[in-house]
């Protein structure tokens, strides 16, 4: 058996005992993680949203945020909150033209969280609103013209969180907010 071969069972295999761990923990999990009053704090990683939509490049993003439970409504709560994304793309064009974004994005948020009874589980749905800061670089181009450095940010997320500890949990989010979707920690703090 090849090195390849082994890398990969040992990669399934520990990928497989990793989410028996959460499952079996996650019993011990919140039946409803946010409350009114409670805290979120989340720190992720994903794909980035490209510079006023430009829809060019890739890029990497780091996303920060934090959400306090407010208000109960209906079988859920109301959060607000803010959040700060770091991400940077690029985009080789083929007449051997380069351009470079590095974006720094922070704004306010709001979602709507609930736990459908499950322990451990919180789905959410928001709506962010901000301001995008751009520092672009490029190759000399004729009738480039340069972007807008300052810019209005707005957006949609959902996403999901996964408790296996009370305090301590996993979430995933997508939409078209400063990341496309971002996967990390999220942490509790009543």
């Amino acid at each position: 058996m090849n090195l390849k071969r082994r890398l990969i069972r040992i990669i399934i295999i520990s990928i497989g005992v990793f989410c028996l761990n959460i499952s079996v923990q996650a019993q011990n999990g919140p039946v409803s993680p946010m409350k009114e009053d409670s805290w979120l704090l989340n720190a992720g990683f994903g794909a980035g949203t490209p510079f006023f939509g430009n829809g060019n490049g890739l890029g990497p993003a780091a996303k920060f945020s934090f959400e306090k439970g407010m208000w109960k409504v209906g079988p859920g709560v109301i959060t607000l909150g803010a959040e700060a994304t770091f991400s940077y793309f690029w985009h080789s064009y083929g007449n051997s033209w380069h351009e470079n974004w590095f974006n720094f994005i922070a704004g306010a948020k709001s979602a709507y969280h609930y736990g459908w009874g499950v322990n451990g589980l919180d789905t959410y749905a928001g709506l962010p609103l901000g301001f995008g800061l751009c520092i672009n670089s490029h190759d000399n181009n004729e009738g480039y013209h340069s972007p807008v450095p300052l810019y209005p940010y707005f957006g949609v997320f959902f996403g999901a969180s996964w408790f296996f500890t009370p305090e301590i949990g996993v979430y995933g989010e997508f939409g078209y907010s400063s990341t496309y979707g971002n996967i990390g920690l999220v942490f509790k703090l009543d």
